[in-house]
């Protein structure tokens, strides 16, 4: 349900934004915003911050708009990406502390790290989950 909720108001943001944006520059001479779907292009590379560069107001109360965009755009999508990747960077490190432990709990009474996936050691040549002389099953 956010999830919908976020693009419906993205959407929203899009075709008002790519209309100001329109009626501000539709007059002005060299302009390349000739129609609104031009325009949502515009707000919608611009939003994103990816910022192509093939349109770019050029009058000052659009540049005052494009400025407010940008703005807009950095709050409600950039800086949630912050809070996005921390809590990623969190569950992966909650993820790595149990691998740590079976990694430690696959080590031989010689101290060596058992091969996990089961490849032959490149040292020994043979697979040390199941080593020569050992019953497979008995690990």
């Amino acid at each position: 349900k956010q999830w919908y909720q976020r693009r419906v108001r993205g959407a929203m943001g899009v075709v008002t934004f790519g209309s100001i944006m329109y009626y501000i520059e539709e007059d002005q001479p060299g302009s390349e915003f000739n129609s609104i779907l031009k325009a949502c292009w515009w707000a919608v590379v611009t939003m994103s911050t990816v910022g192509y560069g093939d349109l770019y107001p050029t009058s000052v109360p659009g540049k005052l708009v494009g400025s407010v965009v940008v703005f807009l755009s950095m709050v409600f999508m950039a800086l949630p990406m912050t809070i996005i990747v921390s809590k990623f960077s969190r569950a992966y490190e909650e993820m790595k502390e149990p691998n740590q432990m079976v990694g430690a709990a696959l080590e031989d009474p010689q101290g060596s790290q058992l091969s996990i996936n089961g490849k032959p050691d490149v040292e020994t040549g043979h697979d040390k989950l199941h080593p020569p002389g050992r019953n497979s099953t008995a690990l």
